[in-house]
């Protein structure tokens, strides 16, 4: 969608290793492969993508899954994989590739999951993927998760954006809660605004609203 290029594009899926996740990849790879080849905004944005997408391929411990291409400002989406040791090995997976990549990491368990979340640098979303089964699991996680990022979702995807008062951009606090970082909500108003002082102005020539 949009070549990755959204603020909140969801790049990184942390699953607990098991049966479901072979399936969740095998998915993942099928549905990535019918994307075809589309135009990133700027040759700069796209130099920026092939330099992360190297650095994530090139990364000991990270197999391919789909190959991504980008030729020019012409990118298709990529899908890596990597264990939760290796990612909490190597914080350079950790850092943002703006573009069509995915990278899925495969915890052993639970406090390996909440030590991945816990390794996490300030995100704009962060998404909890469950059902009723994973209610205490979600719970330990949201405390760690409420400081990585300003909002967060549950079964659901951040790039779709309902535009209602609480809403906001994201961001760890105090991006959250900055009108200068959001679009959306209340206080997104306050961004496209600009201050006049109007001093000793008499009132018939004061703004109606001031009046």
């Amino acid at each position: 969608m949009g070549v990755g290029q959204f603020c909140t594009n969801p790049g990184i899926a942390v699953v607990i290793d098991g049966p479901g996740v072979d399936a969740f990849v095998t998915a993942a790879k099928t549905a990535l492969a019918e994307v075809g080849a589309q135009t990133m905004l700027t040759n700069g944005i796209a130099m920026a993508y092939r330099d992360g997408r190297d650095r994530v391929s090139g990364a000991a411990g990270v197999q391919e899954v789909l190959t991504s291409t980008c030729d020019l400002r012409k990118a298709t989406p990529g899908l890596y994989e990597t264990t939760g040791d290796t990612w909490l090995a190597n914080h350079a997976l950790a850092e943002e590739v703006f573009g069509p990549l995915g990278l899925i990491v495969r915890v052993k368990d639970e406090d390996e999951m909440m030590s991945v979340a816990k390794s996490l640098v300030g995100q704009l979303t962060c998404t909890l993927h469950l059902d009723d089964d994973d209610t205490v699991l979600a719970k330990a996680l949201m405390p760690v998760l409420e400081r990585k990022a300003g909002r967060i979702l549950a079964n659901g995807f951040p790039t779709g954006v309902e535009v209602a008062g609480s809403m906001v951009h994201s961001g760890p606090f105090p991006a959250s809660t900055n009108f200068g970082a959001t679009s959306v909500g209340t206080l997104s108003i306050r961004r496209f605004l600009r201050p006049v002082c109007y001093q000793s102005l008499p009132p018939t020539i004061l703004p109606q609203d001031l009046t």
